[in-house]
């Protein structure tokens, strides 16, 4: 019994320790806040970079445009430019781009105490933003970019 405890214990640990590395990069599928779209976040240069990968379509509507009529589908609208620390984890400064309008934004993306994403979008200060939170998507993304949700 003593044998089979101490190879349980450390493949928890392996495990435990996994998640927590995992949890402090934004890579992933992040459903957001409207449940209405699906962000891949995926490493580019320094920082990280989020494509619209799926957006909910009733059947037979048309793909979303982007302010210069192209198709919302794979635009990258989020990217990071510099990491730091900030209180509860790491804090990622960048641009977030309204798709309809081609205006970027500067914002701050970090983790909540719930293990959601905040993305925290503001014209001059921070103070002056407003924020959103966008929650792990484990389910499939399909490459036309629709999805049931």
């Amino acid at each position: 019994m003593l044998r089979l405890g101490l190879p349980i214990a450390l493949l928890c640990l392996l495990l435990v320790s996994g998640r927590a590395v995992a949890a402090d990069t934004p890579v992933g599928n992040w459903l957001t806040a409207d449940h209405n779209g699906v962000i891949h976040i995926a490493p580019c240069g320094d920082g990280f970079c989020g494509q619209i990968s799926s957006i909910k379509l009733a059947p037979g509507e048309a793909m979303p445009v982007d302010w210069q009529g192209d198709p919302q589908c794979k635009l990258t609208i989020v990217q990071t430019t510099s990491q730091r620390s900030g209180d509860h984890g790491p804090v990622w400064q960048g641009v977030v781009l309204d798709p309809r309008s081609g205006v970027s934004h500067p914002m701050l993306l970090y983790f909540n105490a719930s293990g959601g994403l905040v993305l925290h979008g503001y014209a001059l200060i921070p103070l002056l933003g407003e924020s959103t939170v966008w929650t792990a998507y484990p389910g499939p993304v399909f490459p036309d970019c629709h999805f049931s949700g």
